[in-house]
């Protein structure tokens, strides 16, 4: 088995170049080192905290020291994915491969092949806290429709530990890297590619979808996405709308360590916060499936109300589906949704692009 290159000509939708800062080397951390280095000389000579000196370096260190601890609770909040959950998956007839990531960092995909001549390839991405394995029964539904399908643990997620300095630019270009592989992993490439996302995966699979490249941009065939993420600013804002009222002044803060730390991680582009979003992050000009489940409590309707808005003023073909009694988690599924995806990838149906 080859590994691809993730710095091939596979660019497009995502971030590739790696900063060389070393972390023991940021001044942040230094800082922290010194304030810490300060505690403990205050701590163990009771004589210096009678030196005005003390006062003076306490004076500026503890706003100092409240700014990096706000930093810290923020790097760790949104720049590092949650512990990863099992991704082990049950279906025997998973094939695994191994790939170079963003980085070069070596990952894990999975393909379950169909067992007649297959139509097509999905490439099927999970949702954030997720893994593949919890979407396993979505991956077999379409299999049965005689459709190769491909997906992975995104990196930190699924017994993936990559979890430091998690941007979803990274996801992307993994992604990328993963689509590239597989023009070295199959004897022959697939005519029809879907890309179907949850939740997240929704986000990205828009974004890669908007950048199609290398050898299945000419065969991507349709987006699918399933109550899916449409702006990060969206989730940023409604995790700190719980904060308390007199809290909310440092809202500006965050959203400035945020563009910051990404800017850093990915200096070949630059992200802003107010458009990490669609349509800015841009829109597939191939079909669209949208799905939205109508019991969710994790999203709520915004993120599919802003979708919808898009794809009115966005020249491709959409269909968009809110459906009852299908609630946000892909560990549950409804009849409803199986039927929807059925008649969109079977080439007989209604909705596909022939």
């Amino acid at each position: 088995m080859s590994v691809a290159n993730s710095t091939e000509e596979i660019r497009g939708a995502a971030a590739y170049v790696v900063p060389n800062t070393s972390r023991l080397m940021r001044r942040s951390t230094w800082m922290e080192f010194a304030i810490v280095f300060e505690i403990l000389l205050l701590l163990m000579y009771p004589h210096w905290r009678a030196e005005p000196l003390a006062w003076m370096l306490a004076g500026i260190s503890t706003p100092l020291g409240g700014w990096l601890v706000l930093r810290r609770i923020v790097l760790r909040a949104y720049l590092r994915s949650p512990a990863p959950a099992d991704g082990r998956l049950i279906d025997a007839r998973w094939e695994s491969l191994r790939f170079a990531g963003w980085g070069g960092d070596t990952l894990t995909a999975y393909r379950l092949p169909s067992e007649a001549p297959a139509k097509g390839l999905v490439l099927y991405i999970h949702g954030y806290g997720s893994s593949l394995r919890n979407a396993e029964a979505r991956c077999q539904h379409m299999n049965e429709l005689d459709l190769d399908i491909v997906g992975m643990n995104l990196r930190g997620h699924g017994g993936c530990n990559l979890r430091d300095e998690w941007t979803l630019l990274k996801l992307v270009a993994d992604l990328e890297a993963l689509l590239q592989q597989l023009s070295l992993e199959l004897e022959q490439l697939p005519e029809r590619v879907w890309i179907y996302g949850h939740s997240m995966g929704g986000f990205l699979a828009l974004r890669l979808g908007a950048h199609p490249s290398g050898w299945w941009k000419s065969r991507l065939a349709g987006v699918i996405v399933e109550s899916p993420i449409t702006s990060y600013p969206l989730i940023i804002e409604r995790n700190t709308s719980t904060m308390h009222r007199y809290l909310r002044f440092i809202m500006p803060w965050i959203r400035w360590i945020l563009r910051r730390e990404h800017e850093r991680i990915h200096p070949d582009l630059p992200v802003r916060y107010a458009t990490a979003a669609i349509p800015h992050i841009g829109l597939p000009a191939v079909p669209i499936l949208a799905l939205q489940a109508a019991e969710d409590q994790r999203l709520g309707q915004i993120h599919f109300d802003e979708l919808s808005k898009a794809l009115t003023e966005h020249q491709t073909p959409y269909e968009l589906h809110v459906i009852e009694g299908h609630h946000h988690t892909s560990e549950k599924d409804t009849e409803v949704r199986k039927k929807l995806v059925e008649q969109w990838l079977r080439p007989e149906q209604k909705g596909v692009l022939i």
